[in-house]
């Protein structure tokens, strides 16, 4: 028989070894249970670039998020040159973005978002190859039936993989004094090469809180940048001044099937003007200029540029290499004034690709030419363009000069229009304001002769009321701008669907839209704008009107268990 110790030594050890299994079983469901509360983190813009209200646009969204009761939202923020780098090298896992249109289809608010290389350009990551398909199908259909079915499954999708999320749509603003004539609040680009000024009839005076991030069409895709550049450079195509008819630019006619367009949609042929158009330094562009500046922009291919509208929506390709025949560049210049694109696959609105910033030609030779290893600088006597303006005078953050191009090539091709010679005010000088508010002080006392980006919704308001006694109008124009949130959907937490899902339900757009906007503004329910053709308000019949936080915490309770269940801890490991 065992000693009286060794009973009593067997007890102990049971003892100890229950009082083990004990805390081992509490142990591991702690470490099962759901965190009650996780922070994620919130990025916005903070120099302007969408004016004084992006602070609280997005204190008002980390709110509703916090409503849920289980996640903290840390905010924050960057100027507008780092705010673009970062979230086009994919570094930003949740942050603000708004968009203006490129070319006046509703592809232009889907491919970006939801094509494979758009979505890497714009920071989500996203890539669905089904939805690919769907974006090639529709932008080479010209059914409007065929189109609308395939655009309702691209919505709906959306709105079930949330790499965004829409928030409001608004309108194009500006304020200007009396006597300035030619201003147009155009859908597509802004230009100031038709505005006259009877107060000074030679110079024009604006002020904005928007900064420069380039002047390369191959690199610059933020709304002030191509803003500017559309009044140095030219394309082929170019904008009627009220509307989105094209018109010739540097090319002599704007191609059509049977014209210049084969049946097929996929070979696209463009003669250039006779003679020759040039750059502001003299040199000519011909053919092989707007061809090598097309591939130059395709493969150079910088981080947050708009490379991919050329090579992947406009299935042009990315490579010159021939032995990938399905990516390869296939453009034909059979003469100086002859250039012909070949597609991969079929585009109906190529042409207004050709009227967009990043299809514009740059020097290829001589002393100006532009770098073919990375983006050109923005500085004087780089940014050689080919458009009514030249630049004169820069100074980064701060100010820019734009002044007569006195070789310019085309100073008739606006006269079917109205204009008989562009541009017609010799210096237009653009100043930076430091805030919304300082943009509306100088418009008021004088300083400036007009107001475009971004002043706030109250003093707007307030112009409005005024505008008569301070001599000024106030104009409101179509342009379907959009606002939204991104989430890279290959960075943790937010490559989880349930998380994206919850604070889809979580936001709260009246808040914005009354709070912060003063109803000046309209929510949004998909990424196409209502303006737009085959807009489906997608995330209103998915997500609700107005907040759901039951719904919201469900799925975050969900996102928190498949959380800890990866951690593949079991009663089997006690």
């Amino acid at each position: 028989m065992p000693s009286l110790w060794q009973r009593q030594k067997k007890v102990i050890i049971a003892i100890v070894v229950i009082a083990i299994l004990a805390v081992g079983s509490v142990s591991a469901a702690l470490l099962l249970r759901p965190p009650s509360q996780f922070t994620i983190p919130l990025w916005y813009n903070s120099d302007g670039h969408y004016g004084d209200t992006e602070p609280t646009v997005a204190q008002v969204i980390a709110s509703a998020i916090e409503r849920t009761g289980k996640i903290n939202v840390q905010l924050k923020s960057e100027p507008w040159a780092q705010y673009t780098t970062d979230f086009g090298n994919g570094n930003l896992p949740f942050f603000l973005l708004g968009w203006y249109p490129d070319y006046f289809d509703a592809d232009d608010y889907a491919s970006p978002f939801l094509g494979t290389a758009g979505a890497a350009s714009l920071g989500s990551q996203y890539s669905n190859s089904t939805m690919d398909n769907w974006l090639a199908w529709e932008a080479g259909n010209s059914s409007s039936t065929v189109r609308s079915q395939l655009f309702t499954q691209i919505q709906t999708q959306l709105a079930n993989d949330v790499p965004y999320i829409p928030l409001w749509e608004g309108k194009a603003n500006i304020v200007y004094k009396n006597g300035i004539n030619g201003v147009f609040l155009h859908p597509v680009a802004f230009r100031y090469f038709f505005m006259s000024n009877t107060n000074n009839p030679n110079t024009l005076n604006v002020g904005t809180t928007d900064r420069i991030k380039s002047l390369d069409p191959a690199y610059a895709y933020d709304y002030f940048s191509i803003e500017i550049i559309n009044q140095i450079f030219d394309t082929l195509l170019v904008y009627s001044p009220t509307n989105t008819t094209l018109l010739p630019g540097l090319a002599a006619t704007v191609p059509s099937i049977g014209n210049g367009v084969s049946s097929d949609l996929k070979t696209w042929t463009y003669t250039l003007r006779t003679p020759l158009p040039t750059f502001s330094d003299g040199n000519v562009i011909n053919s092989t200029v707007v061809k090598k500046s097309i591939i130059r922009a395709i493969t150079l291919n910088l981080p947050g540029s708009a490379a991919f509208l050329l090579s992947q929506v406009g299935e042009l390709g990315n490579t010159t290499s021939t032995a990938n025949p399905n990516f390869t560049i296939n453009i034909d210049t059979p003469d100086p004034n002859t250039i012909v694109f070949h597609l991969h696959q079929p585009v109906g609105f190529f042409n207004q690709l050709m009227a967009f910033s990043v299809s514009a030609p740059v020097p290829i030779y001589g002393a100006n030419a532009y770098n073919m290893t990375g983006a050109q600088p923005t500085q004087l006597n780089k940014v050689v363009g080919s458009g009514p303006y030249k630049l004169t005078a820069y100074t980064q953050d701060q100010s820019l000069t734009l002044a007569k191009n006195p070789s310019y090539y085309g100073p008739t091709i606006y006269s079917t229009s109205g204009f008989a010679s562009v541009p017609i005010i010799g210096t237009v000088n653009i100043k930076s304001e430091s805030t919304a508010t300082q943009l509306k002080n100088d418009i008021v006392a004088g300083a400036i002769d007009m107001a475009y980006r971004t002043l706030n919704p109250q003093d707007i308001t307030s112009l409005q009321i005024q505008a008569s006694s301070l001599g000024l109008k106030v104009d409101f124009g179509a342009s379907p701008q959009i606002r939204y949130l991104v989430f890279n959907v290959k960075t943790a937490p937010f490559n989880n669907v349930l998380l994206r899902r919850a604070i889809a339900y979580a936001v709260d757009r009246s808040l914005i839209i009354n709070n912060v906007f003063n109803s000046q503004v309209d929510p949004l329910w998909t990424m196409i704008p209502t303006v737009m053709n085959y807009s489906i308000p997608v995330f209103q019949l998915i997500y609700g009107s107005v907040p759901n936080l039951t719904q919201a915490g469900n799925l975050l309770s969900q996102y928190g268990l498949s959380i800890f269940q990866t951690l593949d801890i079991s009663k089997n490991h006690l």
